[in-house]
């Protein structure tokens, strides 16, 4: 009776991976799908030209016009965004930190 119930998880357990697997193939072609929609209605061109300034933007060199647009005081809406985002990476840091620490530091019952 045990080796039934065994070969039946072990059934469901292969039944959840193919679904998960089928999951993950399904959501990587639709994103190719609405990726190539996307290439084909801007254009082959806009594509290569995002793709270059993209690569010069995360190389260092600026152009003109670009440099002026980093020397711009950043505005409110921003400010307020970087410092969400600043709380909610030191909030991770500090969780991750205590989760590493060994939970043996309490202090010991008197006898």
């Amino acid at each position: 009776m045990e080796t039934a119930k065994r070969k039946n998880a072990v059934i469901v357990k292969e039944k959840n991976m193919e679904e998960v697997a089928a999951t993950k193939i399904q959501a990587s072609f639709r994103g190719y799908q609405v990726r190539k929609q996307l290439k084909l209605k801007n254009g082959g061109v806009d594509s290569i030209n995002q793709r270059r300034s993209l690569r010069r933007k995360s190389s260092g060199k600026l152009r003109g016009s670009e440099k002026a647009a980093q020397n711009s005081k950043p505005t409110d809406l921003e400010e307020k965004s970087a410092t969400k985002i600043q709380a909610g990476v030191r909030g991770f840091l500090v969780r991750r930190r205590q989760q590493k620490k060994p939970k043996n530091n309490t202090t010991p019952e008197s006898s």
